[in-house]
């Protein structure tokens, strides 16, 4: 019998959540890896806002690793849109795994978070965005 409710992470089969950040010229990246649970949300939160802090070019979070992702890490990721907004740093989220589509499909949060292919297309976006401002 087949169920769509996810497991619980069997640390053996599946990673915890990690993070790496790399900081270049035109952003900081968040690498993050892993499953996204309720035991990695007080890092993640912590890590990105830290990050934004530090007042980067741009904050991209790379999620391109991810293989599970619970609904409070999108909101993490909304909270961190605001954020970045209001510190005046362009922020944008990259991968494209299931992990990470489905539930922002299933929420209907597209309009909110728009998710980019890969770093370098992050990268395109938010210089292209850049231009566009006044």
């Amino acid at each position: 019998m087949s169920s769509s409710v996810p497991r619980p992470r069997d640390p053996r089969i599946r990673p915890p959540g990690s993070f790496t950040v790399t900081r270049a010229g035109e952003a900081s990246v968040v690498a993050v890896a892993g499953e996204l649970d309720s035991t990695v949300t007080a890092q993640f939160t912590a890590l990105l806002a830290g990050e934004l802090s530090r007042r980067p070019p741009a904050l991209i979070c790379d999620m391109s690793a991810v293989e599970f992702c619970a609904a409070r890490v999108l909101m993490i990721l909304i909270d961190t849109v605001a954020d970045a907004a209001l510190k005046g740093v362009p922020f944008a989220v990259a991968g494209r795994r299931r992990a990470l589509l489905r539930p922002i499909d299933a929420l209907d949060l597209e309009h909110v978070l728009p998710v980019h292919g890969s770093v370098a297309e992050a990268v395109s976006w938010l210089a292209l965005s850049a231009h566009s401002r006044p």
